[in-house]
């Protein structure tokens, strides 16, 4: 890819990512009620999703500063595959929110 395309798409997804932050306060407040019941405060797994849900932030700040390194030293391949980092976040959420649709 060349870098005028590699440029467009990180910017357009780095914006995208900053604008789910406003949809990540809101399900990190939400994920709280997770512990409403006395069995899930003792389990791990409702730990790990909860953790998993706080460390969203962490991935778009890791995907900012790792795309923009990389496309610094001409690697766009590479910063185009760093800057997905955040869909780990992402797509499980709309796969979750399209599944309770149904």
């Amino acid at each position: 890819m060349n870098r005028k395309k590699t440029l467009t798409v990180l910017i357009a997804s780095q914006i995208v990512y900053l604008m789910f932050i406003a949809v990540w306060l809101f399900v990190s407040a939400m994920s709280v009620m997770m512990f409403d019941s006395a069995d899930a405060t003792g389990d791990a797994l409702t730990w790990l999703i909860f953790i998993y849900i706080l460390l969203y932030p962490v991935g778009v700040l890791a995907a900012l500063i790792g795309g923009w390194v990389l496309f610094y030293r001409r690697r766009y391949k590479g910063a185009l595959i760093w800057s997905g980092v955040p869909l780990l976040w992402v797509l499980p959420l709309l796969g979750f929110l399209v599944y309770a649709q149904f």
